[in-house]
């Protein structure tokens, strides 16, 4: 785990979302590579290149040519019947099951988005919604924007507020400013993190303690990850690694909203070690 996290940080360093996005499925898997779907999604947007080569001055051409490679020659399925169904599963947000299966999460399908985008030298912003993510083009001094999740849609600024209105349950008119930006990085992190919260409540500790470490070593500032890692670590009874943890977290956050909880759980494993003493 140690390597991938090594891989995954290196890959963040030098913004090769391909790579990092792929990478996290070693959280799942630790001895996953991911040459073969890097080769699959390269050799598509080079195929993407040459379809768009006469119209590359062309924004819309080329948005055009990417919806056709990750809709059509990728197959992949973006907003369906089961869309409740796509939130919950894990295999929806790794994306080579993504490419393998078809279906993918809002967030997956956003970041393969983008992986094209940059491919093929687009400038563009991910924005974060609630619940779905859009990418922001400009052409001509004016914004426009495409929802991955709808089989790359296009939205004028109008239809993106109206959009947006309806996902918060208002009635007034809010400025795209509010809106989150979220660079590669932090792409890759929502991955791990959304991968992080469906293993809790699947119980499955080992995959996500793969995910805990992963946000561990972007983030090693966030306490709250490191308390995360020490829940975890005292599921599977690696005891003193979850004092050294949960201690931790006291220290750095001795105001926070569950610091009871958490000295609770420190006295319980307190007292086991000393039973196992």
């Amino acid at each position: 785990m140690q390597t991938a996290k090594a891989a995954l940080l290196d890959c963040l360093r030098n913004q090769d979302l391909l790579e990092g996005s792929l990478l996290v499925g070693q959280v799942q898997d630790s001895a996953f590579s991911t040459e073969p779907y890097r080769t699959v999604i390269e050799e598509s947007i080079e195929k993407t290149r040459i379809r768009c080569e006469k119209n590359s001055d062309d924004i819309f051409s080329v948005i055009d040519s990417i919806n056709h490679s990750i809709f059509k020659s990728l197959g992949i399925q973006g907003k369906t019947d089961k869309y409740k169904q796509v939130i919950d599963d894990p295999n929806r947000y790794y994306l080579h099951l993504v490419l393998d299966q078809k279906v993918g999460s809002p967030l997956a399908v956003a970041v393969l988005y983008c992986i094209f985008a940059e491919g093929l030298g687009l400038t563009y912003e991910c924005l974060a919604l609630p619940s779905y993510y859009l990418i922001r083009f400009q052409s001509d001094g004016v914004d426009f924007y495409v929802d991955p999740f709808d089989s790359g849609k296009l939205l004028t600024l109008e239809e993106f507020q109206k959009k947006f209105r309806s996902a918060l349950h208002k009635s007034r008119m809010l400025s795209a400013s509010l809106f989150e930006r979220v660079k590669p990085t932090q792409l890759v992190a929502r991955l791990v993190q959304q991968l992080k919260h469906i293993y809790i409540l699947r119980s499955q500790a080992v995959e996500a303690l793969r995910a805990v470490e992963i946000l561990t070593s972007l983030f090693p500032e966030n306490p709250e990850f490191t308390r995360d890692r020490g829940i975890l670590y005292c599921e599977m009874e690696y005891f003193s690694k979850a004092m050294d943890d949960l201690r931790h977290y006291l220290e750095v956050r001795p105001q926070a909203e569950d610091v009871h909880e958490i000295k609770k759980l420190t006295q319980m494993l307190k007292g086991y070690r000393e039973i196992l003493n």
